[in-house]
């Protein structure tokens, strides 16, 4: 099972030393992988979400790239529409050859109307952008000549590279609950990655996201499901209510990620700071902590 860890690069523990630290720890406690998330502003009616001070996500990673040597290195998730995606794809293929292969690429349409207009980006074109995206970093990943004529982009006689170093390229993982989301995950991607899901949900959209992947011809038992889930380790009768499944003794989340195996969950990257009120107040050493508590008592359990 895949076991990752979100970095603290927003919020109220964010900060080079942290970015870092975290990273680093999680390497040696022998975690799979460290995420960024991604927003280039915050409008105020998301500060209470997100804090004021959000690091951008293609720096940061490349940051950490260098101040780490094993662990893999993802975004959870890449707005597409945000950015060209030209530009998306030189910057994340020079992240997978300089960090030695070690990217994944989470990727999602986005939800944030109001940063979207911030930006100038048609909210309402999301979707449509973001498949053409998708399309269009395959083809500078992958081919000499890369060639495209679409609704938004238009490009050829040109080349990208360096390629990644990952062939054909680095994994992609698709974001989202909706049912476009699940049918984008099944064409384009290696893993579904739903965030902040209930278990029911989790699993339905597991069985869908394998069933489409199936109708197209793909096989099923290639591809995985990765939740984003907050994690907090916490003493006996300190858990919050209602407690989310990965929120407790470890005992209580030995058991809640076999519920969430059931579901046909593969692995997880964790919140310890984020994304649900058991988890927001952490500070660094809370979220050192839990990391540490859980390679220490949880993961040997499982």
């Amino acid at each position: 099972m895949h076991f990752g860890v979100g970095l603290p690069h927003f919020r109220q523990a964010a900060s080079a030393e942290a970015i870092v630290t975290v990273a680093q720890r999680a390497e040696a406690l022998g975690f799979d992988s460290v995420w960024v998330t991604d927003h280039i502003v915050i409008p105020h009616s998301a500060i209470p979400r997100f804090g004021e001070t959000f690091f951008e996500l293609f720096a940061t990673l490349a940051y950490v790239a260098g101040k780490t040597r094993r662990i893999r290195l993802g975004t959870s998730v890449i707005i597409l529409p945000y950015r060209n995606p030209l530009f998306m794809a030189k910057a994340l293929a020079t992240i997978d050859v300089l960090s030695g292969g070690r990217l994944i690429v989470g990727a999602a349409v986005g939800w944030l109307a109001e940063e979207f207009e911030a930006l100038g980006i048609p909210f309402k074109e999301r979707g449509a952008r973001s498949n053409e995206a998708l399309k269009i970093m395959k083809l500078l990943w992958t081919e000499a000549e890369p060639r495209f004529e679409g609704r938004f982009f238009k490009f050829a006689g040109i080349k990208a590279e360096p390629k990644p170093l990952q062939k054909p390229h680095p994994p992609i993982w698709i974001g989202g609950s909706s049912t476009a989301a699940l049918k984008r995950a099944a064409e384009f991607a290696e893993a579904w990655h739903p965030t902040h899901r209930p278990i029911e949900e989790i699993a339905a959209g597991a069985m869908q996201f394998k069933a489409l992947a199936k109708a197209q011809g793909r096989d099923p038992n290639t591809l995985q499901v990765i939740v984003r889930a907050p994690l907090r380790v916490v003493a006996n009768g300190d858990a919050p209510e209602p407690r989310p499944l990965l929120v407790g003794t470890p005992e209580q989340i030995v058991e809640g990620i076999a519920k969430y195996k059931e579901a046909g969950v593969t692995g997880f990257m964790f919140d310890t700071f984020y994304g649900n009120p058991a988890v927001n107040n952490q500070d660094l050493p809370g979220v050192l902590a839990t990391l540490e508590a859980f390679a220490q008592k949880v993961q040997p359990r499982l």
